[in-house]
This record gives structure tokens, C-alpha cells and sequence, in this order.
């Protein structure tokens, strides 16, 4: 799951009166979309979400939280497992200031030390 929730992100359109992302390109030819869905479905439903389309029954990872922007870490990855803690999303410069989102990247840490998957919508910083 890793592998397909990884990579750059764009802003894409909005979903909720949220904003929707899109993977800059596709995984074994499905786009991978970070999208937050709300309660019409039921609590359980709410929260954002990496998925090949908005709303889709087919899911990879999932967050709870009703913030209006994604959140940094938390994530269930998969979606119906524990919350991973070493996958963390990374907002792009310039993020909330009109600038395209772009997203989830894996930053190398110091041998001997677990990788961390600082996935997002954004760029990770320089």
C-alpha cells in the first residue's frame, strides 16, 4: 500500500468543501486520489481518504479527522488496519497561500533507523 500512496500530489478539486488531491500519475492504472468524505454515509465513513476516485468503494488509507486540510500523521494504512505512525504527509510550500498542493514522499532517514513515510500533499522541504 505504501508504494501506491506515495509520490507527488496536486490539487485536483474539492470534495465536501474540501479539497481533493491527485497523484501525479497512475498506479497499475488507477489514479490515486487524497479526498475527505462526511458523514452523509454514517461516522464511521467520515474523514480523508487515499483512493483511486472520490467516494469509491476501493480504499488504501484513512484518517478520522474533520480537519480542513489532510492530516500530517494518524494515518490507518491500510485503511482497516493500525494507525502507522512513521507515515507522515508533507504540505507543499507555499500550501495555503493559493499554491498547487503536491505530495506524499518518503524522506530518507539515518541508517539503522525505521523509514519513515512522510507522504502527502506536499513536496518535502529542501
Amino acid at each position: 500500500v505504501g508504494d501506491i500512496v506515495r509520490g507527488e500530489f496536486n490539487l485536483h478539486s474539492d470534495n465536501h468543501g474540501k479539497p481533493v488531491y491527485k497523484k501525479n500519475g497512475q498506479v497499475n492504472g488507477l489514479d490515486v486520489m487524497l479526498y475527505f468524505w462526511d458523514d452523509r454515509d454514517g461516522p464511521d465513513f467520515c474523514g480523508w481518504w487515499f483512493g483511486p476516485k472520490v467516494g469509491g468503494d476501493q480504499v488504501w488509507a484513512y484518517h478520522s479527522e474533520k480537519a480542513p486540510t489532510p492530516p500530517l500523521s494518524g494515518w490507518k494504512v491500510p485503511y482497516d488496519g493500525p494507525v502507522d505512525n512513521t507515515f507522515i504527509l508533507q504540505p507543499a510550500a507555499g500550501y495555503g497561500k493559493g499554491a498547487t498542493a503536491t505530495a506524499p514522499q518518503y524522506q530518507p532517514v539515518a541508517s539503522g533507523m525505521p523509514q519513515p513515510v512522510p507522504y502527502g500533499y506536499g513536496p518535502a522541504p529542501a
